[in-house]
């Protein structure tokens, strides 16, 4: 029989790999939605939860997510005379915006009545949506830090009723469904000397006159605010926003938080709106995040108010931090999600040597297994945070209970230390580990990884990209390992330590690995916290992490979660069975039970 050659349109072709709904495919994902939420909040919510998953791959998602990348945002000049920037942003990035508002990615954290399980399910439904958001998820994020910042000054009784009577519309808008009225915002801190590190914040605010003060109004009719900021920010994300809260420094020279309206009615009693005070210089040239507008901003007496008191911008600004570093975790570990979604997708179509498929092929497999161990496990720490973010804002239905699946939640204080302990840990080791399992997704795909390919769901090259950012946005891995040490050598450090200790005794730990990590920090000097600052993050994040997949493991019987939970403790490589055994684990831990059984081979 003579063999014919190969040709464009003949020979053999790769079949397409298809994507399955990652909520019913992504066990991790799934059994983290069955242990950290009430029985009756994950029966009524599971439907909801597989129909988002349905929508995130649905075709005009898809091309939105494609389209949005593929035309970026720009600037283009208002007229040929020096007028203003103008922002242009994409029809399918709109969309996309609007569709995440309306299934409450933003809106699901602040509705009563679920307590902590709201911001679960926010949070699943979220990383569901990461790998097709075209980062639409920037903008939810800064929202939702800004409305948790502003509902905590709603909630005193003493605010100021001219204050309130801004601050009020503003939250409701930032935490409806309703595409048409909703806002978002942006979170500007960054100048060209002060990154992470705030101290060098260049930005001025001065108070205006009574006079000066009761003139203009914002886009909304509302007053623009009694201060007059000036300065540069230099990197500042969701450029498209409707609001911001940022940094300045008072008189006094402190820093201090405001939040500041993007647009007012035009000062010439034209009819429209003009940007607040606000020129945007570019947009800049970025590694990923394409589709996200992100620009250098001068501001030239843009009007704003103060949040809080003169001097408290840092304190003010950390709660608003704490709510965007958890959403930072669930990108990354949602992008993660997504690339092993296609590896697996992936190994299951495509043949190699002999033609055997890539899931049955023992060293390919045992590769994936150790990736999804170590996803279990940052998985099951970051919707820690989730649960903790939810009891630090007051949702009583579960804080300080013991769910059915055994988790313990922290009462509020507890919630509330342990969120300012755990925040900067989790954003840093959740960050380098996707960075790291998205690399290795992008090479199991070999030469089809390193593509940008046409079928975006697909596209690991995007997803490699845009994960890169997560180790870096709201503070570098040894920013973070700082701001750690900071809390555990610090005045809340005592109280962070002791609702931790608290936490695992109640989870029925005892645990020795944390009982040491604890004894470490307490005698630990500064000096040396600091230089080992990631390996001690690193430590507490995995001590938890185990105790949580153990528990999880233990409330059903399920023995490859079980098998998960002790590869996490003992080490990746450390088997009590023989490589047959070794062999079958893998395949399950990958692919479930039942899946790849004939294939699997050495």
């Amino acid at each position: 029989m003579s063999r014919m050659p190969s040709s464009a349109t003949t020979g053999s072709f790769q079949p397409r790999p298809q994507l399955r709904n990652q909520f019913l495919d992504d066990d991790a994902l799934h059994r983290v939605a069955d242990f950290f939420l009430s029985s009756a909040l994950a029966t009524a919510f599971g439907p909801a939860l597989t129909a988002f998953g349905n929508l995130a791959l649905a075709p005009h998602v898809r091309v939105w997510t494609a389209d949005a990348e593929e035309h970026p945002p720009f600037l283009r000049a208002e007229d040929s005379f020096g007028g203003p920037n103008e922002l242009v942003t994409g029809d399918s990035w709109k969309r996309l915006k609007a569709l995440g508002t309306a299934e409450g990615l933003v809106a699901g954290g602040h509705e009563s009545g679920k307590g902590t399980g709201g911001r679960v399910v926010q949070f699943v439904k979220y990383h569901l949506w990461c790998g097709s958001s075209a980062f639409t998820t920037c903008p939810y994020a800064m929202t939702d830090g800004a409305a948790t910042l502003l509902a905590k000054h709603l909630a005193n009784k003493e605010l100021a009723p001219e204050l309130r009577a801004v601050l009020g519309p503003a939250y409701a808008r930032m935490t409806t469904r309703d595409p048409r009225r909703a806002w978002t915002s942006g979170q500007w801190m960054t100048e060209r000397v002060a990154g992470s590190d705030l101290t060098g914040t260049e930005t001025l605010a001065e108070p205006l006159t009574a006079a000066e003060a009761g003139k203009g109004v914002d886009g909304e009719g509302a007053p623009l605010g009694p201060w007059s900021i000036t300065g540069f920010k230099w990197f500042s994300s969701a450029t498209d926003s409707n609001m911001a809260v940022l940094l300045a420094r008072t008189p006094d020279g402190e820093l201090s938080a405001f939040y500041g309206p993007m647009r007012r009615r035009r000062a010439d009693g034209a009819p429209g709106s003009e940007l607040n005070g606000v020129t945007i210089r570019r947009l800049k040239r970025k590694l990923g995040t394409k589709a996200l507008p992100t620009a250098e901003l001068e501001l030239q007496g843009m009007r704003a108010w103060l949040i809080g008191q003169q001097g408290d911008g840092v304190r003010e600004i950390s709660a608003l931090l704490n709510v965007t570093r958890v959403h930072n975790s669930v990108i990354a570990m949602g992008l993660w999600g997504r690339a092993l979604a296609v590896s697996r997708a992936w190994a299951r179509v495509r043949r190699v040597a002999g033609g055997r498929l890539l899931s049955g092929v023992a060293p390919h497999v045992a590769t994936m297994a150790a990736q999804e161990v170590t996803y279990r496990g940052w998985m099951s720490l970051t919707f820690f945070m989730v649960v903790l973010v939810g009891g630090a804002d007051g949702a009583s239905a579960a804080v300080g209970a013991v769910l059915e699946s055994g988790l313990v939640v922290p009462a509020r204080a507890d919630a509330a230390a342990l969120l300012r302990l755990l925040t900067p840990v989790v954003k840093a080791v959740t960050a380098k580990a996707a960075i790291a399992g998205v690399a290795e997704c992008v090479e199991s795909l070999g030469g089809v990884g390193y593509c940008e390919n046409e079928d975006v769901e697909l596209n690991l090259a995007r997803v490699m990209r845009d994960v890169m950012v997560t180790s870096i946005w709201e503070g570098t891995t040894d920013v973070l390992a700082g701001d750690m040490v900071r809390v555990v050598k610090g005045r809340v450090g005592p109280a962070a330590l002791a609702a931790l200790e608290r936490w695992v005794v109640a989870m029925g730990g005892g645990d020795s690995a944390l009982g040491k990590w604890a004894r470490k920090v307490q005698t630990g000097s500064v000096e040396k916290l600091l230089l080992d600052g990631r390996e001690v993050m690193e430590e507490l994040g995995r001590g938890i992490a185990a105790l949580l997949l153990e528990k999880d493991a233990a409330r059903d019987g399920d023995v490859v979660a079980a098998e998960v939970a002790r590869r996490w403790r003992e080490g990746p490589k450390v088997f009590s069975y023989g490589v047959k055994e070794r062999v079958e684990w893998d395949r399950k831990i990958v692919f479930g039970e039942e899946e790849g059984r004939a294939e699997a081979k050495l």
